[in-house]
C-alpha cells in the first residue's frame, strides 16, 4: 500500500513527466493541465489515504454529509477540533462533518502532513458527500497567480466531474487582523469563478478577523475560540443571504 509520503512523491514525479510530455507535444494541453487525450474522470484516483471518522456525527441518519477541504484555519489549529468554526456550523445545523483540512496545505503548497488540497480531495471523493466546502488559503501566497488559478480550476472541476450531484460550496480565504494581502482577492476570484463553472456556490463571508487582535491566538495567524465563533457567525449570515438551502 502506498503511504501518504510515497503517494506525494508519485504525484510530483507524474507532474514532471506530464510537463515533459506537454513540451514534446508543443504545449498542447488543456488549461487545467490535462492533455487532450486524457479522460479526466478515469484519471482520478479515489483510493482513500486513510479512513477519516466524522468530526460531527449526529444520530440522525438523514443528516447532511459534509466534507471540508482546507488549511489550518479550516482545521481550527491550536484548538480542540470541535472548536473549529466549521465544526460549530455543523453542530448548529445538525450536519455530519468530516474535516480533512490540515496545517500548511493549499491548492499548490504542500502542508505539514505532506499533502495539498488535491490529496484531501482524493479522500473527499471516496466519501461521496452531499456537500464539499473549501476555500483558498494564505499558504499559497507567493505562488504564481496563473499556476494557482489553473490548480484551483482543475481541483474543483475534478470534484464536479467525479461527483456531479455533490454541492460544491466555496468561501473566502480567511486572513487575520492585519492588512489583507492583495493576492488573497485574486485567490478568491479564482475560487469563485471555478465554483460557478462547476455549478457550485460561493459565499462571501468577508474578513471577520480584520482589525480584531482579541480574536487571534498568540501566533497572530490563527483565530482563537472567539475568533472561530465569529467565523461561524459570518458563514451562517452569508448562507442566509445567499438563499441556499442545504
Amino acid at each position: 500500500m502506498l503511504t501518504r509520503q510515497n503517494r506525494t512523491r508519485l504525484v510530483f514525479g507524474g507532474a514532471i513527466l506530464l510537463a515533459l510530455v506537454v513540451a514534446a507535444t508543443g504545449g498542447a494541453a488543456w488549461a487545467d493541465g490535462r492533455l487532450p487525450w486524457m479522460n479526466p474522470v478515469a484519471a482520478v484516483d479515489t483510493t482513500p489515504l486513510d479512513d477519516p471518522a466524522p468530526l460531527v456525527d449526529p444520530t440522525n441518519a438523514s443528516a447532511l454529509n459534509v466534507v471540508a477541504i482546507g488549511d489550518s484555519i479550516m482545521a481550527g489549529n491550536g484548538l480542540d477540533a470541535d472548536q473549529a468554526w466549521l465544526a460549530i456550523v455543523a453542530e448548529s445545523h445538525g450536519w455530519k462533518l468530516t474535516n480533512l483540512a490540515s496545517n500548511g496545505s493549499g491548492f499548490v503548497t504542500v502542508g505539514d502532513d505532506g499533502d495539498t488540497f488535491s490529496d484531501q480531495t482524493i479522500v473527499a471523493l471516496s466519501l461521496h458527500p452531499d456537500v464539499i466546502i473549501l476555500s483558498g488559503s494564505s499558504n499559497d501566497l507567493g505562488v504564481s497567480s496563473a499556476i494557482l488559478a489553473n490548480a484551483t480550476k482543475a481541483l474543483i472541476e475534478r470534484i464536479h466531474l467525479v461527483l456531479p450531484d455533490t454541492k460544491i460550496l466555496t468561501v473566502d480565504a480567511i486572513w487575520g487582523d492585519t492588512d489583507v494581502p492583495g493576492q488573497l482577492s485574486e485567490m478568491d476570484a479564482a475560487v469563485e469563478l471555478a465554483s460557478a463553472r462547476a455549478g457550485g456556490a460561493y459565499l462571501d463571508i468577508g474578513q471577520p478577523l480584520s482589525d480584531t487582535a482579541d480574536l487571534m491566538q498568540s501566533d497572530g495567524v490563527h483565530p482563537n475560540e472567539a475568533g472561530q465563533v465569529a467565523l461561524a457567525q459570518a458563514f451562517d449570515a452569508a448562507l442566509v443571504t445567499s438563499g441556499l438551502r442545504l
